[in-house]
């Protein structure tokens, strides 16, 4: 294995010699500084041909015993010493911060944020952050500010994902070195059941009706219709609208007590667990694009019936982690 694979695909286990790096890679508690043991350089494949280059001008100044030979070698070894010096430079001393995660539903990519925060007066210049051997962002770092840098991950199944080890890296500026790091940062997201594709309310689930759950005396007042969803109750089906349009359509109220609806695990009929998980998720969705309020009923947890951004993504997260 090529040595370029080795840094992109790090396998501590089979290889005792990198178990080194391995204690200074992490998982850290949301937060780490790039001081000196965590940062390792080494050349890029122009800068070996780069170090080529110069033996073969060494033997031939020694050869041909040609002085100004001798010059160009030390000048050209001297500017790769500087370059080497400000590459490793460019990448030492940032403080990573974990910037979290949005939540995705299962085979989705999940998007991770990396807060890299520089305190010194100079800019960092081609930060480049990957994983597993997919480079995903490279950003610059002003002075004394912070950058935001993003990588994905599949997710494969519901509940808790780890971020896992990703890997920092810069060839500022002259691209004969490589500076990089393996980091990892405790980052985890949720990840929601994968939604059913169409899902339908089991027979005897409990939907009420605003026009039967008033807790005023006010009257509903017509305010629009709407296209037919799944959970829609049929006592609001517009069909004089049905009929001009070959489409259902669900009359919209304003004034009265909202539709309520239980999404309870009792009722739900599937194969396995997981079946029923993604169902339940796709009552969520729907009756959430309906604008009900709606519960969710689990064997061990309740959630009472709410609308709303924050009342669904309760919901999903329930359903995400249930059994962890």
């Amino acid at each position: 294995m090529s040595l370029a694979s080795l840094l992109r695909f790090p396998d501590f286990s089979r290889r005792p010699a990198l178990a080194f790096i391995s204690r200074r890679s992490g998982p850290f508690d949301g937060e780490v500084t790039l001081d000196k043991h965590r940062v390792y350089i080494l050349p890029t494949k122009i800068g070996v041909l780069f170090s080529l280059l110069l033996i073969i001008l060494l033997l031939g100044s020694v050869n041909y015993g040609k002085s100004l030979g001798y010059v160009l070698v030390f000048l050209l070894a001297g500017v790769g010493n500087v370059a080497m010096l400000a590459t490793w430079r460019n990448l030492a001393g940032l403080r990573l911060r974990a910037g979290g995660c949005a939540p995705a539903f299962c085979g989705e990519p999940v998007r991770f944020a990396v807060q890299l925060q520089n305190v010194d007066a100079m800019r960092r210049y081609s930060i480049a952050i990957s994983q597993n051997g997919t480079e995903f962002e490279v950003v610059d770092v002003g002075p004394d500010s912070v950058a935001q840098i993003h990588f994905s991950k599949t997710s494969a199944q519901r509940g808790l994902l780890d971020a896992g080890r990703f890997r920092l890296s810069t060839e500022f500026p002259t691209g004969l070195f490589v500076a990089w790091t393996w980091i990892e940062l405790k980052m985890q997201c949720v990840v929601y059941p994968k939604p059913a594709t169409r899902a339908r309310l089991p027979v005897g689930s409990s939907v009420i009706d605003g026009d039967q759950n008033r807790l005023s005396g006010g009257l509903e007042e017509y305010s629009g219709l709407r296209k037919f969803l799944e959970g829609d109750s049929w006592r609001r089906v517009s069909w004089k609208a049905t009929a001009r349009s070959d489409e259902l359509y669900t009359k919209e109220f304003a004034g009265g007590a909202p539709e309520l609806q239980w999404i309870d695990w009792s009722t739900i009929a599937a194969g396995s667990a997981e079946q029923r998980l993604a169902i339940m998720t796709r009552l969520v969705l729907d009756a959430e694009a309906a604008r009900r309020h709606y519960g969710l009923r689990l064997p061990d947890y309740e959630i009472p019936p709410q609308h709303g951004t924050l009342h669904c993504q309760q919901c999903l997260k329930a359903l995400a982690l249930y059994g962890y």
